[in-house]
C-alpha cells in the first residue's frame, strides 16, 4: 500500500497547532483506508476462528428434567463479535469515502458512532448489496451491543438469546466482505480528497476481506515512502 498526503505526519514540538493535528487525525486515523486495514484485521480472525469451529466446545442447555433447551457452539460468539466489527469498519470505509466532513476537525461525526450495521448501511450510496443480504447485517448486529459481548442487554426488552451460526449465514457474510473489498479497493486506488486539504490514493496488494488470494496464500503489501508528496485537489483524469 502506498499513499500520498500532507507532508509530516507526526506533528512534534511547538510547530504544531489545531490544524495541524486535524490533519493528522485524518492522515493516520480516520481516513477510509485506516477503517479498510481494520476490518480485514478483524475479518482475519474471524475466518481463522471460524476454520476451526467444527472441533470446539458444544454448549448445552437443560432444564430440571434435562430436556435440552439449546445448543451453541462456543466458538459462535467470537466469530459473530469479529466478524460483527469487521462488517462495521468496512461500512465506515464507504461511509468516510463518501462524507470525508464526517472526521473533520479532528472528532467523528455523531452519523458515525453506531453500532446499527443495517442503520450505517442505509447512509451509503456507493456501498454493494444495497437490497441483498440485509439479513447478514441484521444477524451480526444483534449482538454488538449485547449478547456478543455480554451475558444480557441494558433492559430486558433488549435482551436476546444469542443466534446459531449457520453455514448459509456465514457464506452470505463472506460474499459480502469480498463485495465490500473489492469495491473499496477500487474506491481507494482512484483516490480520495479528505478534510483539510488532505489528499490519500492507496495501492492495495493481495485480498482485502476475502477478494483476492485465498486466505492460505495471502499477503498484504505495504509500502510508505520516507518523503510524503504534498497533493491537493482531486486526482488528475
Amino acid at each position: 500500500m502506498w499513499y500520498k498526503g500532507e507532508r509530516g505526519g507526526f506533528i512534534t514540538g511547538r510547530s504544531k497547532t489545531l490544524t495541524d493535528e486535524n490533519k493528522r487525525f485524518v492522515e493516520v486515523f480516520a481516513n477510509p483506508n485506516a477503517w479498510l486495514m481494520m476490518a480485514d484485521n478483524l475479518h482475519e480472525q474471524a475466518t481463522e476462528i471460524y476454520r476451526g469451529r467444527s472441533g470446539s466446545t458444544i454448549i448445552t442447555k437443560v432444564n430440571a428434567n434435562q430436556e435440552i433447551l439449546r445448543q451453541t457452539r462456543a466458538i459462535d460468539k467470537s466469530v459473530f463479535l469479529l466478524g460483527g466489527f469487521a462488517l462495521e469498519n468496512a461500512i465506515k470505509a464507504f461511509l468516510v469515502y463518501e462524507n470525508p466532513q464526517w472526521v473533520s476537525n479532528g472528532h467523528l461525526s455523531s452519523k458515525l458512532r453506531s453500532h446499527s450495521l443495517s442503520g450505517l448501511q442505509k447512509q451509503s450510496k456507493l456501498i454493494p448489496y444495497k437490497q441483498r443480504y440485509l439479513h447478514v447485517l441484521e444477524a451480526f448486529e444483534s449482538g454488538l451491543d449485547s449478547w456478543f459481548r455480554y451475558p444480557c442487554a441494558l433492559t430486558v426488552q433488549d435482551s436476546k438469546e444469542e443466534d446459531h451460526l449457520f453455514d448459509d449465514l456465514w457464506d452470505g457474510y463472506c460474499k459480502v466482505m469480498r463485495a465490500y473489498g473489492k469495491k473499496l479497493k477500487t474506491l481507494l486506488g482512484d483516490g480520495w480528497n479528505g478534510p483539510h486539504g488532505w489528499y490519500g490514493r492507496w495501492k492495495i496488494q493481495g485480498p482485502s476481506l476475502g477478494y483476492g488470494e485465498p486466505l492460505s496464500t495471502r499477503r498484504r503489501v505495504t509500502q510508505s515512502p520516507s518523503n510524503q508528496e504534498t497533493v491537493k485537489g482531486k486526482v488528475s483524469q
